[in-house]
């Protein structure tokens, strides 16, 4: 029998996410003749539609699930649609009799909401990781591409989900077929190494001084507990007037502008996936007032705290 993979689709889920983790099925098959088989399912039984506007069938509503080998749920930029007693519940009853949960991009809220990763290492969307780890502290959330951990699987979106189940394959059949698969896919493989859940700070801003890659670093690891400038320069090892000129010269900012707009960006992305209050998530992201907080924020994004979850898109 071939094992049963059961995709539970949340509105406006990613849809490179879900083919991601969906055709190294349908390659497998065909060296290994039809060893898996899958099928879509929604929250009420009716077709979804992907964040791309595209909707795609399903077969059944979560209710109607059954006993699927394996279970990943799919989401992105709305997972609350799916943060439901009949989802937490099946989820918990799936978990109860074994089957292997997943969860991509955002879906890991899912399975965290239902209570079936406590204890268990995993990962999410880069964007979403500081409010899963806030909202989630029984879970050892870390950055990583994915995460197998014990019956769990989680992925942090995108092309993700490719590495995740390539490294599964390798496991439940074998290392050979999962690099056919790779292979077929046109897929240089991260073998079981997953990589970081971000790309590295500099190839995201162009910069390949390693004193300003790790004085970023710094800054994005120490959010909360705000770091001086001068720290930044000690760790790096270089005199506060050099960093000043490594940010002017890169950057064209300041290092105090740069530190101010990552933690703000860490702040609009609490608000936006996670339950924190507006005052929470000041504190969290090394504001010292509620005030300060408020008025950062609306500079830098027209809109007061209180209606960032209207500005995710």
């Amino acid at each position: 029998m071939p094992r049963d993979v059961a995709f539970l689709l949340i509105p406006r889920f990613s849809m490179i996410a879900l083919f991601s983790a969906l055709e190294p099925l349908r390659v497998a098959n065909r060296f290994a003749g039809e060893a898996f088989s899958w099928r879509f399912v929604s929250m009420d039984g009716a077709a979804v539609s992907a964040s791309n506007g595209i909707p795609v069938s399903v077969t059944a509503g979560i209710d109607a699930i059954g006993r699927p080998d394996v279970a990943i749920a799919c989401a992105s930029y709305d997972q609350e649609a799916g943060m439901t007693r009949p989802v937490f519940n099946e989820l918990r009853r799936l978990a109860r009799n074994g089957t292997l949960l997943g969860g991509v991009d955002t879906g890991a809220f899912l399975l965290a909401g239902a209570g079936v990763l406590d204890g268990h290492r995993a990962t999410a969307h880069w964007e979403t990781l500081p409010a899963f780890r806030e909202s989630y502290p029984d879970i050892d959330v870390v950055e990583a591409t994915y995460v197998i951990d014990r019956g769990r699987m989680t992925a942090s979106g995108g092309a993700a989900p490719l590495d995740m189940m390539l490294d599964w394959l390798g496991a439940i059949e074998s290392e050979k077929l999962a690099q056919k698969v790779a292979d077929t896919l046109v897929h240089t493989r991260h073998l079981n190494h997953p990589g970081e859940a971000r790309v590295p700070a500099g190839s995201r801003y162009a910069i390949d001084d390693p004193r300003l890659v790790k004085a970023i670093r710094l800054m994005e690891e120490h959010v909360e507990d705000r770091l001086t400038l001068e720290d930044v320069a000690r760790t790096v090892e270089i005199s506060g007037r050099q960093l000043e000129r490594l940010f002017h010269k890169h950057l064209q900012m300041t290092p105090v502008g740069f530190y101010r707009q990552l933690r703000l960006e860490r702040a609009h992305r609490l608000l936006a996936y996670s339950r924190l209050t507006v005052r929470d998530v000041a504190l969290a992201t090394g504001f010292s007032t509620l005030a300060e907080f408020s008025r950062a924020f609306k500079g830098r994004y027209g809109r007061p705290p209180s209606h960032a979850r209207q500005l995710v898109s």
